[in-house]
């Protein structure tokens, strides 16, 4: 009886372990797909932050000129 006992302990538990091991590899794998949105959304973030910091930029630059031309057309 104990050696049947200790038999379906070590095949439930390598059973369990085998388990244990895929659950944690899916994890894993969830875990790099996860990091990998949220570096792509970083850097989505980034390149949409410098182009609105570019626009504005060239916005202002625009109306100066703008208003250096009325100025010019004043004179």
């Amino acid at each position: 009886m104990f050696w049947t006992v200790l038999l379906l302990i070590v095949c439930f538990s390598a059973v369990a372990s085998i388990f244990f091991w895929m659950l944690a590899m899916l994890i894993g794998e969830w875990a790099l797909v996860v990091a990998g949105v949220l570096l792509l959304a970083g850097a989505i973030t980034t390149l949409v932050s410098a182009y609105q910091k570019i626009t504005a930029r060239l916005d202002s630059v625009e109306q100066k000129l703008d208003q250096m031309l009325e100025q010019k057309e004043d004179v």
